[in-house]
């Protein structure tokens, strides 16, 4: 296995879309300074989406920055952030990218990825969550900017929530980062519970990873065990089909590839082929993200049902969360 080494880095500001999940087409702005295409306004405004262009007042804005300390209300979430919220129109709709220090990014990650943690644990996610960051600029490069607030990249909101222990973890691994063999950074993983045993970035999303999959194991048992990993789901399989986009015919479901861990890699649903991940995809959209939550799981099939029985939670690849706790 490579060796995974530490460095201190000098990274450029982060690009985050933010509260887009609340579709705002208003919102209300306290800042220091505040600005319409470089231009003054007040200190407090209320920005609206028109037919080209942001509007505040009478004034029409292509942009409308906030700097130092931001308040941003959008119906009823109300959030400060850091550093800058650039506001301009995408598609009838305002978007909002909050543009911020790496550092001041990542205690309200690390708070809501690891909250009642210890501080080692806490160290551990801030060094990964940082890498994971910095490395993850491309995930939203079509759209123009770097990252979103959800869980498909991290969990952030702003200056609040967060925590003392989180700010310290922060603070105690600042500039620290993940590299392969030293020279190339490389993306950092983390999931909420392995179930038992973790997977590869190769296996699970076909990314390029030098590292292998870890047993986990001690004494022979999964270090990562107990009941509260155990989940289960039960679908009508016509449900099933509909879902996936199938006729529902033939068999529910044949795991047809799993990894070292367990993983499925790849199942026959209806005599059609899926990845792992676009099974847990399109199950999730539907059913909820907490329905199937990992590819860890046996299957039991009746004449109209379809039952999944699990341990874990997430794709488990990188660190286990639960492990570290």
């Amino acid at each position: 296995m490579t060796a995974l080494l530490l460095l201190t880095l000098a990274a450029a500001p982060l690009e985050i879309r933010v509260l887009e999940r609340e579709v705002p087409s208003r919102v209300h702005l306290e800042a220091a300074r505040i600005t319409c295409d470089g231009k003054p306004l007040p200190t407090v405004v209320d920005a609206e989406a028109s037919v080209r262009e942001v509007r505040v007042g009478t004034a029409t804005c292509t942009q409308v920055v906030a700097e130092d300390e931001v308040s941003v209300t959008v119906k009823e979430t109300k959030r400060k952030y850091p550093g800058q919220i650039r506001v301009s129109l995408q598609g009838g709709l305002l978007r909002l990218i909050n543009v911020v220090d790496v550092e001041a990014y990542l205690p309200s990650v690390v708070h809501a990825e690891a909250d009642g943690s210890k501080p080692a644990a806490l160290e551990a996610q801030a060094i990964v969550s940082r890498t994971f960051a910095l490395t993850g600029q491309r995930r939203h490069s079509n759209a123009g900017y770097h990252l979103c607030d959800l869980t498909h990249c991290q969990l952030y909101r702003g200056r609040a929530p967060s925590s003392p222990e989180a700010e310290a973890a922060v603070k105690k691994t600042a500039g620290q980062v993940l590299l392969i063999g030293g020279i190339v950074l490389k993306p950092a993983f983390f999931h909420s519970s392995c179930g038992g045993h973790t997977s590869t970035a190769s296996d699970v999303f076909g990314e390029d990873a030098s590292a292998s999959a870890v047993s986990d194991v001690e004494d022979g048992k999964p270090r990562c065990q107990g009941e509260d990993l155990a989940w289960s789901f039960e679908v009508e399989k016509k449900d099933l089909a509909q879902a996936l986009g199938v006729a529902p015919s033939g068999a529910a479901l044949e795991p047809l590839r799993r990894d070292k861990g367990g993983r499925i890699l790849e199942v026959r649903s209806f005599a059609k082929r899926f990845t792992g991940q676009e099974f847990l995809s399109r199950v999730g959209r539907v059913f909820g993200w907490r329905a199937v939550r990992s590819l860890k799981f046996s299957t039991t099939e009746t004449d109209t049902t379809l039952r999944l029985d699990g341990s874990g939670t997430g794709h488990g690849v990188g660190l286990c969360q639960l492990g570290a706790r």
